[in-house]
């Protein structure tokens, strides 16, 4: 069976395990933002259609341990038989990370990795090949971790976040898979209602109600194993059709409000090109309006934070957020925040967090206890 590696963000990879069992792939290790499975290789389309929170799939060609020289690492790329993969005329776009190894200098591990592959590609001889600038760039990513080096394929071109919904969002919005990962953690029962009282782009709305209806994030956009000499076209083709048949028609309680009518456009407008217009109650409303306890709600939200407040009114809107927590104890409250001061106006003792990453940021992902 072929190895492969599901990257991640960061706090999530518990989640992404379970992702992957249920498609029956056998898990070979779990380790910070990695996650290294095994199974046949026609089933490459399966992850990248259903993973909610991964990254970027990779095919796993070649590792090794104890590379300290650039010699050894020259050697484990240029072992791999690259002309099963692509054809010398793809453009090779070769990406490196190294942490806590000998080999530390990217921009050499990079070039001396891209020189074993020409050579691969042009039978020994090394000569330049002729990269076709018109075709999509084999993605490859040079991985050393401790010494050890694994030579990753990627399999999934774009990032899985990008579902290819959302051509419109607030500035630094949520990314799509730690929505969905937020929501996978609520444990939100679909029966009940669902609200996102912040919901700016809408991107915890369409999450949920995708989840909800058993939609595959990624049926809607281009992969690179599609161009790679992996996976032929009918299989891939198959694993869409079965995908869509997979979907549930039922209806759905799910509401979104903001207090910004254009962010309510935006978030119509995100809904309709994921295909699911007219799914979700959107409403310009203000938060501080919220005033129906006693349902059996779920709410996930991303309360705003400096980018869409004045620093005089985070406070203030925080301290509300908390009090609705303390009234309503019948709602299921989970809120994801980089605010850090929020842990100043509560009684720490009364929530849980976790630390949950969106890009770069660092955020915590609290509910009431």
């Amino acid at each position: 069976m072929q190895k492969y590696v599901l990257s991640t963000i960061m706090g999530v990879e518990s989640i992404a395990k379970k992702e992957i069992e249920r498609q029956g792939w056998v898990i070979e290790e779990v380790v910070d933002r990695l996650i290294t499975f095994s199974w046949e290789i026609e089933l490459i389309p399966r992850v990248n259609f259903w993973s909610r929170v991964g990254n970027k799939m990779y095919m796993l060609l070649a590792e090794a341990d104890n590379i300290d020289n650039f010699d050894s690492l020259f050697d484990v790329v240029n072992s791999i038989h690259w002309k099963k993969y692509f054809k010398k005329d793809f453009p090779i776009l070769v990406k490196a990370t190294s942490l806590r190894s000998e080999l530390t200098a990217i921009p050499t591990i990079q070039w001396v990795s891209k020189k074993a592959i020409v050579k691969s590609l042009t039978g020994g001889s090394g000569d330049h090949v002729n990269e076709d600038r018109d075709l999509e760039k084999m993605d490859i990513l040079i991985l050393l971790i401790d010494n050890k080096v694994r030579v990753l394929l990627n399999t999934s071109w774009k990032a899985l976040h990008m579902r290819g919904y959302r051509e419109e969002a607030w500035e630094a919005p949520i990314k799509e898979s730690l929505a969905a990962a937020c929501i996978l953690l609520s444990n939100w029962r679909f029966k009940e209602a669902f609200y996102d009282p912040f919901c700016g782009s809408g991107t915890f709305a369409i999450e949920a109600l995708m989840i909800a209806r058993n939609i595959a994030p990624w049926l809607r956009r281009k992969f690179a194993f599609e161009g790679l000499q992996l996976i032929d076209w009918e299989t891939s083709e198959n694993e869409r059709a079965l995908a869509r048949k997979k979907r549930f028609e039922w209806e759905y309680k799910i509401y979104a409000s903001d207090i910004d009518p254009e962010m309510i456009k935006i978030a119509e407008a995100n809904t309709a090109r994921a295909g699911q217009e007219w799914r979700i109650d959107f409403q310009v409303k203000d938060f501080k309006a919220f005033v129906e306890p006693g349902l059996p709600w779920t709410i996930v939200t991303n309360p705003p934070y400096n980018q869409r407040l004045k620093d005089d009114n985070i406070d203030s809107l925080y301290k509300h957020i908390d009090k609705l927590f303390r009234i309503n104890p019948e709602l299921k409250w989970w809120a994801i925040t980089s605010y850090t001061d929020f842990d100043n106006l509560i009684k720490l003792s009364e929530y849980k967090k976790r630390k949950l990453y969106n890009g770069g940021e660092l955020c915590y992902f609290y509910r009431r206890k």
